[in-house]
């Protein structure tokens, strides 16, 4: 998982695609969606270098779909950790603008280029108070969001989508 400073939150894989699970409002001014792990994805071999997480949610499997770990950002986004692999990702302050998710099962871009990611982005600038969490990140100031697009080889998947369909 990476939150850029544009307030977007990307959640990766390079072992399989990503299925949106639900989507919703949490409270009155914020929504989140639930990402699920797709289909797996054939890897031959380690898939090229990865790097080390700042933070890491331990899981229990059989405690289902009990949050194991949450990360916030100051700016009201969040991330919780589900003990079945699913990921929550919303804003306590702020609606979804898009959910874009893309997959590539070619090595055209290199063995780093496999895989599934979602990325979601926000609507707006209002900065919810942090909520409670097991790792914080701070975000400086609010940037302009950078636009979605698909990378050579790479298809997106529609199901769940939230936002606009090009």
């Amino acid at each position: 998982m990476r939150l850029f400073l544009d307030g977007r939150v990307k959640v990766a894989s390079r072992d399989h695609l990503w299925e949106i699970l639900e989507s919703g409002r949490h409270n009155a001014l914020g929504e989140y969606v639930r990402i699920g792990i797709g289909r797996g994805l054939k890897v031959d071999g380690r898939a090229g270098p990865r790097e080390t997480p700042a933070f890491n949610a331990s899981l229990a499997p059989p405690l289902g779909s009990a949050v194991a770990a949450t990360v916030a950002a100051d700016n009201g986004t969040f991330v919780l950790f589900h003990h079945d692999r699913s990921l929550t990702v919303g804003n306590d302050g702020r609606d979804i603008a898009e959910t874009f998710n893309g997959g590539r099962e070619s090595l055209g871009g290199g063995k780093s280029a496999r895989g599934g990611s979602v990325i979601v982005s926000f609507i707006g600038t209002y900065r919810a108070p942090a909520r409670e969490c097991d790792y914080f990140v701070h975000v400086p100031e609010d940037r302009p969001r950078v636009k979605n697009r698909l990378y050579k080889d790479e298809f997106e998947i529609l199901e769940g989508k939230i936002g606009p369909v090009e």
